[in-house]
């Protein structure tokens, strides 16, 4: 059975070290954690340093907003203690379309066998969520795409010294469609509760996806100098892969070391806080990551004008070098940093960030938006400019990742879905300037959950070789509109439907192109530890490339048994 290759070492080696991490806590030990937010006459003046979500590919060590705050991961730990739950699912997949062609289109029929484990972990030392689910494929007519999807998702908290010494650690894996054109399905969605069922990664072909992992690791010691201000010192350690296994722009890596220092004044200052930062990274690897570095020093100066806004300007130095690769020059940004904005924090489970800053050689808008309309109603917002690769965008995201209250993976600082990959756009080893829009809608009823999210995200090439075929540095840009609705029937049944329509650029491979995909799945609850599946999926590309429109129906059935 072919296995899909992965550099260095493989998934579990990965999930393995974040149960390392994260193993030995002792249990029942009372823990306060620290308050990082001290800062003046409210209880929560200011986000930490300076209310900007973390810029995606600076590759910059956590916010430590959220370090040290345990109820990080509890939204998808409901129960105390220590959980181990062992389960393994075996689906049939009948898939019209196995290799995603405009022609020549080829049936089959799939069996799917994934033993996963989930591991969880809510104790006042330690707080862990950990899925991890590999998935065997068996074709009936075309043995040469058998192999294995890895599959995981992890975010651990670890107490080590109260009050002191703190260590958080993430793991990811999941599968992508190398040249992009794919939306819906749960393409590229990480998982936290089993392995994905209706379509998902199971639907592409092994020469048309690329393997993506990450694993993060960050120790951090904290201490309060009294109500003077609060030090923070930290280290990530970051390492990320694409493995293709037709080759080309979806095979790379990176490894990063990032050192961090924090200084935030406290509650001796009033309502005016400031925060000083240094920061230094180091990685290796391929492209443009292959010995670059970024050293930065900012100092942010904010003031409460009310309970709910409080503004802050920002000024620093940044000194960022990416690598010379395929003929290109490199890249080399040796500049000033500064910004300004504000935040508003209507209620206590909103908060609004509006920013005009200039950083990585970008100048623009900066927002982060979490507005709880009512207790079931809540909107997400988020808007930014990056200079990255797509290896350091899964690191930073992997960074901010927390989970839910219904166990799905969230950005930290909003509770915005959590997307790890874009679907729809290619996987190339490049430099992109990234600008990102996310726009999102969740409603909690009853017995319903409807859900609306838009993403708009464009990448344009900044540092390419002598030929753009050379390092796969085109431009792309996706618009997509997704609309999810989740009914519980019964106990026992729960129904769920789901819509996405996109449209956009995909340089990789297919030009112009419209996206839509639909889905409808339903669960039923045999017995406490047995749960049967049925879900249909269908998707479908329209492309001006000659022969990369394509569309594809897949019926799946499947049992999930829990020990």
């Amino acid at each position: 059975m072919a296995a899909e290759r992965m550099p260095g070492r493989p998934v579990a080696a990965l999930i393995a070290s974040l149960l390392a991490v994260c193993a030995g806590a002792p249990g029942a030990l009372a823990f306060t954690a620290p308050d990082t937010q001290a800062g003046g006459a409210f209880a929560n003046p200011f986000p930490a340093a300076g209310g900007e979500p973390a810029q995606p590919g600076t590759l910059a060590p956590p916010n430590y907003q959220y370090q040290g705050n345990l109820p990080l991961v509890m939204g998808g730990l409901p129960t105390p203690g220590f959980t181990v739950t062992p389960a393994l699912t075996i689906e049939e997949m009948f898939n019209d379309n196995i290799f995603q062609t405009e022609t020549n289109r080829r049936a089959d029929l799939i069996t799917l066998v994934s033993p996963s484990l989930t591991v969880g972990a809510n104790t006042p030392r330690l707080n862990l969520s950990l899925t991890y689910a590999p998935t065997l494929e068996y074709y009936a007519r075309t043995p040469s795409q058998n192999g294995i999807i890895q599959q995981a998702f992890g975010v651990g908290s670890l107490v080590v010294v109260p009050d002191t010494l703190f260590v958080n650690a993430r793991v990811f894996a999941t599968v992508a469609p190398t040249n992009g054109g794919l939306v819906g399905g749960g393409l590229g969605a990480p998982l936290t509760a089993g392995p994905v069922l209706g379509g998902g990664p199971q639907t592409l072909s092994r020469q048309g996806r690329t393997q993506i992992y990450g694993v993060s690791v960050s120790p951090y010691l904290i201490h309060r100098f009294g109500d003077f201000g609060t030090g923070t010192v930290g280290l990530t350690l970051d390492q990320t892969y694409t493995s293709s296994t037709g080759g080309g722009g979806g095979s790379a890596n990176a490894s990063t070391a990032d050192a961090n220092a924090q200084f935030q004044s406290g509650s001796y200052f009033g309502r005016i806080q400031d925060t000083l930062s240094l920061d230094a990274s180091r990685t290796t690897g391929t492209g443009a990551l292959n010995g670059s570095q970024q050293e930065s020093v900012t100092d942010q100066l904010g003031y409460a004008l009310t309970r709910q806004l409080q503004v802050f300007g920002r000024l620093g130095w940044e000194n960022i070098t990416y690598g010379a690769y395929a003929g290109g020059a490199g890249t080399h940004i040796n500049d000033a940093i500064w910004g300004f904005g504000g935040t508003y924090e209507p209620n206590p489970d909103s908060s609004i960030t509006l920013s005009y800053t200039h950083q990585q050689g970008i100048t623009g808008i900066n927002a982060q938006a979490r507005y709880a309309i009512t207790a079931r109603t809540t909107l997400t917002a988020s808007y930014s400019h990056s200079l990255q690769t797509n290896l350091q965008y899964v690191a930073t995201q992997l960074g901010q990742a927390a989970v839910g209250p219904n166990g799905q993976p969230i950005i930290g600082p909003n509770g915005a879905p959590l997307i790890l990959v874009y679907s729809a756009l290619g996987v190339q080893n490049t430099l992109y300037r990234t600008d990102t829009l996310q726009l999102g809608a969740t409603t909690l009823l009853d017995r319903d959950t409807i859900s609306l999210n838009v993403y708009r995200v464009t990448e344009t090439p900044v540092s390419v070789g002598t030929t753009a075929t050379t390092t796969g540095g085109l431009s792309q840009d996706v618009t997509t509109g997704t609309a999810t609705w989740t009914r519980a029937l019964s106990e026992r049944a729960t129904w769920s439907a789901s819509f996405t329509y996109g449209t956009g650029t995909v340089g990789t491979a297919g030009g112009a192109q419209d996206l839509f995909s639909a889905s409808g799945t339903f669960n039923y609850v045999i017995s406490r530890t047995l749960t049967g599946t049925a879900t249909y999926q269908y998707y479908q590309r329209s492309s001006t490339q000659a022969g990369y429109s394509m569309y594809d129906n897949i019926l799946l059935v499947g049992l999930t048994k829990t020990f």
